[in-house]
């Protein structure tokens, strides 16, 4: 199968947590389909994980540990998913470091970055209002950080990215480190970052910043 056609079929994935930590596990999955005829397809299961849900977690997402205790195992609920050659998530990089798939992988949120610099900022709800996308459908009958109505979020997301660019951009565009438009914390928070000193941004690259800051800040010190 060649690339045009693994592109014709996207399954656009959502899980929440046990929290944000490495040795955190899964305790729901979601997805929906994108193929040239629409979204469908939609699925959505709980997982019983082997450790607790924290309270804390459990008030962003309302899922209890009483609502997975009969839920299936990660490995049994991974099987249905599984099967798709190109996911997309919303920061892709958390869910598939989750979820292990080996698959193309499409960052919506790093693909907003590059087509939307100007938003307020490229959370996944916070673009669902900015662009006036589609709301979940009532069916879903869930909210926000529960993984099918974000699945539902994310796919309106990508179809809407999908009028700004190629699928095969945006696999590429997924695999790079995002330039931000901005960084969204410390003494220059939210100011150009063309005029953020030198001086901060030659310190901001000896820190244990995530991938992203620390390319978004190389390049504006190769550009001053």
């Amino acid at each position: 199968m060649n690339m045009s056609d693994l592109m014709k079929h996207v399954r656009i994935i959502d899980v929440e947590t046990t929290g944000t930590e490495d040795d955190d596990q899964i305790v729901e999955i979601a997805s929906v389909d994108w193929t040239q005829d629409g979204l469908g397809n939609a699925h959505q299961t709980l997982v019983r994980p082997s450790i607790k849900i924290p309270p804390e977690v459990s008030a962003v997402h309302h899922i209890t540990n009483a609502m997975v205790k009969d839920a299936p195992v990660v490995l049994d609920a991974l099987k249905w998913f599984q099967d798709a050659k190109v996911f997309a998530a919303h920061n892709a990089k958390f869910d598939q470091r989750l979820l292990g798939f080996d698959a193309y992988w499409v960052c919506t949120y790093k693909c907003a970055l590059h087509i939307w610099p100007d938003a307020p900022n490229h959370k996944n709800q916070t673009l669902r209002y900015w662009l006036d996308l589609a709301s979940p459908p009532a069916s879903a009958g869930l909210m926000a950080h529960r993984a099918l109505y974000d699945a539902w979020t994310t796919a309106h997301i990508f179809v809407r990215l999908t009028e700004e660019m190629t699928i095969n951009d945006m696999v590429q565009i997924s695999n790079r480190p995002a330039i931000l438009p901005r960084f969204y914390f410390g003494k220059h928070a939210n100011e150009p970052l063309s005029e953020v000193p030198k001086s901060y941004l030659s310190w901001m690259i000896t820190q244990d910043f995530d991938e992203d800051i620390l390319h978004t800040a190389k390049h504006y010190l190769e550009q001053n």
